[in-house]
């Protein structure tokens, strides 16, 4: 996995961003060290050497998880590495990006991200897609925050991981 943070990841004490101080925090992190076009040229440098590395592999595809749909979002657009893409409780998600996306993408949101802007970024695209929310689960439940003790998380978490493996069967 390519440390996009440099060894500087956010604090998870800022988590969740309850307060001012919390959010200015995070929203400096975004602004700064995760900076989404930053990362963009990283991904895209990460692309090169894999595939030099992995010549037989002809068709890649990306998944991002919070702060990663966001960039799932923008290295789905011309020019992609990428044949088919998907975005686990994404964050930042932009109406404005989905005529960009070129390529298939899912997107799995949760309860916390806005209705608002997953539908408008829905309406936008242009492309195969598929996107089902999860709207008894917290941001995070597909990764670092999915309780899979508790047998809801576990079953919601099973469900989006089969739906994902189909969508990359399907795309790829």
């Amino acid at each position: 996995m390519p440390d996009f943070f440099e060894g500087k990841p956010a604090d998870i004490s800022w988590y969740p961003p309850d307060t001012d101080e919390k959010g200015k925090k995070l929203g400096e992190f975004f602004n700064t060290t995760a900076a989404p076009p930053k990362t963009v040229e990283r991904v895209g440098k990460v692309m090169q050497e894999l595939k030099a590395k992995n010549p037989d592999i002809k068709n890649w595809g990306v998944l991002g998880y919070c702060w990663g749909g966001k960039i799932v979002n923008l290295v789905s657009q011309e020019g992609s590495a990428f044949k088919a893409a998907a975005a686990c409780h994404p964050a930042m998600v932009d109406p404005k990006d989905a005529p960009q996306v070129t390529i298939p993408i899912m997107m799995l949101p949760s309860m916390d991200e806005s209705k608002d802007d997953v539908n408008g970024y829905k309406q936008g695209l242009k492309v195969k897609n598929q996107i089902e929310w999860f709207d008894n689960q917290i941001h995070g439940f597909m990764a670092a925050r999915g309780n899979l003790e508790d047998e809801s998380v576990k079953k919601a978490y099973e469900q989006g991981y089969s739906m994902l493996s189909n969508w990359f069967a399907e795309n790829l």
